[in-house]
C-alpha cells in the first residue's frame, strides 16, 4: 500500500509540474499576467520523524516480545529454519540474540566466540600426531567439529536472512549495547563474514609446534599469524572450512541482494 501511495504522489506531482511548463512555455508572453508577483513562500524545515519504538519495529509474531524475554521467540522460529535435531538442544541455552550479536562482534575483531558459544565445545579432546617429535595436526581432530559444520549447512539460506531480517529490530537492541554510537550491526556482521572467508585452508600435513606441555601452535608462521577466530576456523579441517565458507558466502550474497 506505501509503495502504491509513493506512486500515486508522485504521478500527481509530475502532472502539476508538467502544467505549469506548458502554460508558461506555450502561452505567448503578452498573454501573460504583468501585474502579478509570485509571493515568496516560506516552506518550514521538515520535522525529524521520531525513531519507531522496539514494539513497532517487531512483526506480528514477535509482538509483545522484549530483548530480555524473547528466548522462546527466537528458539520457535529458528526451529524452523532447520530440521537438524542438534539445532534445537542448542536453543536450550538463553540470552541467544545477545550471544548472537556478541559473536558477530568478536569474530569481526578477529577474537574467538567460545565464551558466547561454550555450547558448541567439542566433547571429544584435539589430537595431534606425534611422528619422531615432530608434530602434526591429527585429520581425526578434524571430525570434531563435523556437527557443527553439519548444523550450519542445513540452515536454508533464503529462511535464515527472512529470519534474520524479522530478529533485526532485537539484534540491533543487543548491539547497541556493546557497539559505539552510529554503528551498524549489519556491516559488522559482513566484517565478520569477509573475515572468516579470507581463510584458505592449508591441504596436507599440517606441522605443529609445541610451546607449552600440551600447548601447540603452527608451525607455519602464515597459519599462526592468523587471528584467534581464523585459526578456530582452521581447526574444523579444509572439508568444514570449505562447507561453512561456502554457506557463510551463499549468506553474504543472500543479504545483499534483499537489502
Amino acid at each position: 500500500m506505501a509503495n502504491i501511495y509513493k506512486v500515486a504522489v508522485g504521478i500527481f506531482v509530475a502532472l502539476v509540474l508538467t502544467a505549469v511548463v506548458v502554460y508558461f512555455w506555450a502561452c505567448p508572453a503578452k498573454e501573460r499576467p504583468e501585474s502579478l508577483e509570485t509571493p515568496s513562500i516560506m516552506t518550514p524545515p521538515p520535522e525529524p520523524s521520531p525513531t519507531p519504538s522496539l514494539a513497532e519495529q517487531l512483526s506480528a509474531r514477535l509482538s509483545g516480545v522484549t530483548l530480555a524475554t524473547s528466548d522462546a521467540a527466537v528458539r520457535e522460529l529458528v526451529e524452523g529454519a532447520s530440521s537438524h535435531p542438534q539445532l534445537a538442544k542448542w536453543l536450550v541455552n538463553e540470552d541467544l540474540v545477545r550471544r548472537f550479536v556478541a559473536s558477530v562482534d568478536n569474530i569481526a575483531e578477529g577474537r574467538s566466540p567460545r565464551q558466547h558459544l561454550d555450547f558448541m565445545q567439542p566433547t571429544t579432546p584435539f589430537r595431534i600426531l606425534d611422528r619422531r617429535g615432530t608434530f602434526y595436526m591429527n585429520p581425526a581432530s578434524y571430525h570434531r567439529y563435523d556437527l557443527a559444520a553439519q548444523v550450519l549447512d542445513s540452515l536454508d539460506t533464503a529462511g535464515a536472512v527472512a529470519l534474520y531480517r524479522e530478529l533485526r529490530p532485537l539484534i540491533d537492541e543487543a548491539y547497541r549495547e556493546i557497539s559505539p554510537p552510529g554503528s551498524d550491526f549489519e556491516d559488522r556482521m559482513l566484517e565478520a563474514i569477509d573475515h572468516l572467508l579470507a581463510v584458505e585452508a592449508p591441504t596436507g600435513d599440517i606441522e605443529l609446534e609445541e610451546r607449552t606441555v600440551a600447548t601447540f601452535a603452527y608451525a607455519d608462521e602464515h597459519l599462526e599469524s592468523l587471528s584467534d577466530a581464523q585459526r578456530h576456523l582452521l581447526r574444523t579441517g579444509p572439508d568444514n572450512v570449505r562447507r561453512i565458507q561456502e554457506k557463510l558466502q551463499e549468506f553474504r550474497e543472500a543479504l545483499l541482494l534483499t537489502v
